[in-house]
């Protein structure tokens, strides 16, 4: 810890401009740790109070309001063989859209979690299957993106399951996406936005990712 009486001592990070995030993280831990309680005693909690202090660059970090940015699509390695795919998940890709609808009527447990926390929350339709019947998307709680895959990813077992540009174009509307709600927040102030994600198959498609990039 630094003795703030200390002239010799080095700048605290946090007041440290050219700083790195892990040195701001660690100190703060530090900090945390030296307080009347047990060494970790609040788990995760004193995780992430960590990371919020390291980059609002405060002991004393402020939420005025958080986000939550959920993304659906589906993944064409979930379809049943007979569409063309592996049948690698427990539940059909049909399950993404009822999940999406059920976030549009405010009925899904990610809607009463933001209720409970004061969140203002959102779903984007990246790539969601067409379902058997109509529905329109709100246009609030869930809404199309401006680029969309009509029917979801294709089977990343038997080719490519995007093309280099629709990769582009859905980065960009994640950026997008994320400034558009940042920039409606009525606060102003400081935000914490939690991204999710929505789309049978994608623990199968981020185990593919992960072992080809690792």
């Amino acid at each position: 810890m630094t003795d703030p009486d200390d002239e010799t001592a080095p700048p605290c990070p946090l007041d440290d401009e050219l700083s790195s995030f892990s040195a701001r993280y660690e100190h703060v831990r530090g900090r945390l740790d030296a307080l009347a309680k047990p060494v970790g005693s609040l788990g995760t909690l004193e995780d992430w109070c960590a990371r919020i202090c390291a980059l609002q660059r405060t002991p004393a970090p402020r939420i005025d309001d958080a986000l939550c940015l959920v993304f659906a699509a589906d993944h064409g390695a979930a379809r049943d063989e007979r569409d063309g795919g592996e049948g690698c998940s427990a539940y059909p890709p049909s399950v993404t859209r009822k999940v999406v609808e059920a976030l549009d009527r405010g009925l899904a447990g990610a809607c009463a979690l933001a209720r409970r926390g004061g969140a203002r929350l959102r779903a984007v339709d990246v790539g969601v299957s067409p379902g058997p019947a109509a529905y329109e998307w709100s246009g609030d709680a869930v809404r199309p993106a401006a680029f969309r895959l009509p029917e979801g990813t294709r089977n990343f077992c038997a080719g490519d399951a995007m093309t280099g540009g629709e990769v582009d174009s859905c980065l960009d509307v994640g950026r997008r996406e994320t400034e558009k709600m940042v920039g409606e927040s009525p606060s102003g102030g400081r935000l914490v936005v939690c991204f999710g994600e929505v789309g049978i198959g994608n623990t199968t498609s981020s185990s593919a990712l992960i072992a080809a990039l690792s």
